[in-house]
């Protein structure tokens, strides 16, 4: 219970509770009639731990995400998570990376496909080739996402439905918001500075509930498992406040957001299976 409470008490201080974007009118769910259309796509997941001071970094990391993404396009989610350099998210670096990496020693790059861990690129890309082979017929959950700037946050609508049957576990849904061509140097890769893409910018939280830590809300807000039938709709809003701090800047009208759905273990409450995810339009 100790290392729950610390996790969730992460999490919300993250978040922070000085200024709430969702309004008190705003209705808990999204109204029937709201646009947000799911599609019955399988998406694919990954992350790169990465630095802007690190050789192969830039040689190997960089190029191995970037040639994923060519191939795969906008079915492949990636999030670039820096460390000791400008895109430092505190400490959720630090909780993204201990959720993945095997031991405490964190060697980069690293990446994760899904729910696991590779140190080697290579097999990093054959994860997610191998994750991209299922057919968007037999994807067990369809998901969405809308992003909306109020002021110095973001709204984000989701909503997800199960095609197929979810059995047993402890489901959890992020929504991590990431930033394209911010300029910064990076060491072994031309042009330098060079225009990272996929950063991580930050996590959205839904305001007045508890987080699991980096894996944002579970589904029944219980921590505990439950099923989910067929034709299953669940939806939420989510909120991110901007970062005045970050160098280089953080403009919102560039950020986009992505909503991972995964499966936690139960008692480490780290992602055990990654089911799908999507992106902001």
């Amino acid at each position: 219970m100790r290392k729950l409470f610390l996790i969730l008490v992460v999490g919300a201080v993250a978040f922070g509770c000085a200024k709430d974007p969702i309004t008190p009118t705003e209705p808990p769910v999204l109204p029937p009639t709201d646009p947000l259309e799911i599609k019955r796509e399988q998406n694919a997941f990954g992350i790169n731990f990465s630095g802007t001071w690190c050789g192969p970094c830039g040689s190997t990391g960089i190029p191995a995400i970037s040639s994923a993404h060519t191939a795969h396009g906008n079915k492949l989610h990636i999030i670039k998570v820096g460390f000791n350099d400008e895109f430092t998210v505190a400490d959720f670096n630090n909780q993204l990376a201990q959720s993945y990496y095997p031991t405490s020693s964190i060697g980069i790059p690293g990446f994760g496909a899904g729910a696991v861990f590779h140190q080697s690129a290579a097999a990093w890309r054959d994860n997610v080739n191998l994750m991209m082979q299922l057919p968007d017929a037999q994807a067990p959950v369809g998901m969405a996402i809308t992003k909306e700037i109020k002021g110095d946050s973001l709204i984000f609508k989701v909503r997800m439905k199960t095609y197929t049957s979810l059995s047993s576990g402890v489901y959890a849904w992020s929504v991590f918001v990431v930033e394209d061509d911010l300029v910064a140097p990076q060491a072994s890769l031309t042009p330098n500075p060079y225009p990272h893409k996929f950063v991580y910018r930050g996590s959205a939280f839904i305001p007045g509930k508890s987080p699991v830590g980096v894996w944002g809300h579970t589904l029944n807000d219980a921590f505990t498992a439950a099923t989910y039938p067929a034709n299953t709709v669940v939806e939420a809003r989510f909120g991110f406040l901007r970062n005045a701090a970050f160098s280089p800047s953080m403009n919102l009208n560039n950020c986009y957001a992505y909503v991972v759905l995964n499966r936690l273990n139960a008692s480490t409450f780290r992602p055990s299976e990654y089911i799908n995810s999507a992106r902001t339009k």
